[in-house]
């Protein structure tokens, strides 16, 4: 299968944040709810953007604005701590620009969240085009996001695929008409196991390297 379009999700797929994430909400539910929410009731919340999670889910509405601050100040800050650097997925990015493939990412998380995953990752350049949840006025599984990107580049369906950690990934990828992958190459996915059904399922990015090196050769 020669791909012309890949797209990718972001936590959990293209950078292994989901731990920083996780950390950021339950010391803000911590500290301005005063109450513990473990890793699973964290994932559980979600679906909208870093602010919107917390605006939704804070019990103190008049902590939100602060809250809000807070949690971005532990995601900067606590950045390198949690997530590190992904030399295999740069590797990736780089293989796929080196065979012309367009390439775009589709997220939940806010502008504001990836732009300093972007930064700090070193990953700026590689996505010709990103759509975050601050762009969609409804979140994964809806096709939303894809179809919008998919418009963005004229892609052609059948040589386009969206890889993602989550079922909600592949639901939406399906529901857009595209292939779909599923992976868990790193140490933590938002899902476990995926009853939607993805064309292909990865645990190590070389697999895919190793299917870019058969099916579109440089």
């Amino acid at each position: 299968m020669e791909f012309k379009t890949v797209l990718f999700d972001f936590d959990g797929t293209v950078a292994n944040t989901l731990p920083l994430c996780i950390h950021g909400f339950k010391s803000v539910f911590k500290k301005y709810d005063h109450r513990s929410i473990d890793t699973e009731g964290i994932i559980s919340m979600f679906g909208p953007t870093d602010d919107a999670m917390i605006r939704k889910n804070l019990r103190d509405q008049d902590a939100v604005p602060e809250a809000i601050e807070f949690y971005y100040q532990i995601y900067t800050n606590e950045h390198k701590k949690y997530v590190g650097d992904h030399p295999a997925i740069l590797r990736l990015l780089k293989a796929l620009k080196r065979r012309q493939i367009q390439v775009g990412l589709i997220t939940g998380k806010s502008r504001r969240a990836y732009t300093i995953s972007e930064k700090l990752l070193g990953f700026e350049g590689f996505f010709q085009s990103v759509i975050t949840g601050d762009d969609v006025t409804v979140p994964k599984p809806d096709p939303q996001g894809i179809l919008k990107m998919l418009d963005h580049f004229h892609a052609n369906k059948e040589t386009a695929i969206y890889i993602g950690d989550s079922n909600n990934d592949i639901l939406a990828g399906k529901a857009a008409g595209i292939h779909t992958a599923a992976v868990q190459w790193f140490p933590m996915s938002q899902s476990g196991s995926y009853p939607a059904g993805p064309d292909y399922y990865w645990t190590d990015v070389n697999d895919f390297i190793d299917l870019l090196q058969r099916s579109n050769p440089v």
